[in-house]
């Protein structure tokens, strides 16, 4: 796409990632701190249920078109008429037919699963949930496509907790004045506070993405390429799908077998743990493009080096990060959301663990997907949940919030050992930590196409 674009290298991208994911976590924490306190043990484990299930919907909706995106835009030049003509009738598919479905299966769900509210907090809670899908759906499709074009500073500031930097600040403005004005809304003010903090930055993306290809045919056979592109990108998006129920499934079988203060606490504890997948998440989004171009060009020895002194530099920071969590937990805990969530110091612990065994193994996922070895990437992701949803569900049926918290870390655990082992099968990278990190790879490009 733009020169310009490519001129950004992998250190700088990180850096301006970093600064970026930065501010989304400060958002993150603002908005789960109000949230937390707005809506007290007995009501956060729902809100932070209702935003899983909606994150999972929307990725059900976008049909692994978001990262297939990412993957084949980083490869491209403005002249590839065809290729962007392709790619955004893709888009145009997913954004008008599969997303208001999936928005619509949310919403129906909601609305039966509220069944104890009033009638209208229960149409305000469906319509939410609805909305949610559709926004959080088309934050993740700008964002892919905006770093696969090679837009780094404005993919990065859509990318992190609660839908990025714009997203996370924006959302938890909104929900701090609905605690500080309104704090009787309960969970549907909380809920209407984040649809509202996606819409401007939703809005603004979609707007900078649409530059790339308003002078390609759009087309007018949308179910006929809803077809191609789920017949095309279904591994993608099981792969994608299927990570995202892994990290979110424990918190509602709390809901369905725990009582509701115990589901605030393994929600909070979920949520604070997720800090520590900060290094990995700027490795994986700024490397992304480059080990897509790496993989295609069958450069093993390059790729190999990239992905594990990723792998070493994530896991030091990680390490850094998850310190204060793992020292002191329980402080964290008040001072982000407030008295009464002492019991989440155990799942916090046990969490955190979990993520530091994921930095050591490195983009192991990443590497399969953009080796076109989605497929193996899935498999493993599907296989752990099965068991996940068996174990979890039985250990806290029997022994409460802090065995569930062991299986959840145990699971995770062991789905992260069997993806670097299946990376370095299948594609022959090893993506784990090592000691001979190769700081001169920060200079190579981290743009898209170009």
């Amino acid at each position: 796409m733009h020169r310009a674009a490519r001129k950004m290298s992998i250190g700088h991208a990180i850096l301006w990632f970093g600064a970026a994911y930065g501010v989304a976590i400060a958002g993150y924490l603002g908005l789960n701190a109000a949230a937390g306190r707005m809506l007290g043990p007995d009501s956060f484990g729902a809100f932070v249920a209702v935003l899983t299930f909606t994150a999972v919907a929307g990725q059900i909706g976008l049909l692994g078109v978001h990262r297939a995106g990412l993957r084949e835009a980083s490869r491209l030049q403005q002249e590839d008429v065809d290729q962007l003509a392709e790619l955004r009738r893709g888009v145009r598919a997913v954004a008008l037919v599969s997303l208001p479905i999936a928005a619509l299966f949310a919403g129906v769900v909601t609305w039966f699963l509220a069944r104890d509210w009033a009638h209208t907090q229960r149409t305000v809670l469906a319509v939410s949930a609805a909305a949610l899908v559709v926004l959080s759906g088309l934050q993740k499709l700008w964002a892919n496509f905006l770093r696969g074009f090679g837009q780094v500073r404005f993919a990065s500031m859509l990318e992190g907790r609660s839908g990025g930097a714009l997203v996370a600040l924006s959302q938890a403005v909104l929900v701090g004045l609905v605690w500080w004005l309104f704090p009787s809304w309960g969970l549907p003010g909380a809920l209407v506070a984040v649809v509202v903090g996606y819409a401007i930055p939703v809005g603004l993306a979609s707007r900078a993405v649409s530059r790339y290809w308003d002078h390609t045919p759009a087309g007018s056979r949308t179910f006929r390429d809803l077809r191609e592109i789920s017949a095309k990108h279904w591994k993608f998006a099981s792969v994608q799908v299927a990570a995202l129920l892994n990290s979110s499934v424990e918190i509602w079988i709390a809901g369905l077998v725990l009582v509701p203060t115990a589901t605030s606490m393994f929600g909070a504890a979920q949520r604070l743990s997720m800090l520590v997948v900060l290094p990995m998440t700027a490795m994986q989004v700024v490397f992304s493009p480059l080990v897509s171009r790496l993989a295609v060009a069958d450069d093993r020895a390059g790729l190999e080096r990239l992905l594990r002194t990723g792998a070493t530099i994530a896991t030091a920071v990680t390490a850094v990060v998850a310190l204060p969590l793992l020292v002191a937990p329980g402080p964290i805990l008040r001072l982000v959301f407030g008295p009464g969530f002492g019991d989440a110091v155990v799942p916090l612990l046990l969490l955190t663990a979990a993520f530091l065994v994921n930095a050591s193994t490195g983009l192991a996922g990443l590497t399969l997907s953009m080796a076109h070895r989605e497929g193996v990437a899935a498999t493993v992701q599907w296989t752990a949940l099965a068991p996940r949803v068996v174990v979890g569900t039985v250990v806290a049926s029997a022994f409460g919030l802090n065995a569930l918290a062991v299986s959840a870390a145990l699971m995770s655990t062991l789905m992260f050992v069997s993806m670097w082992y299946r990376a370095r099968a299948v594609v022959g990278v090893n993506t784990a930590v090592t000691t001979h990190v190769d700081l001169s790879l920060v200079r190579l490009p981290a743009g898209g196409s170009g």
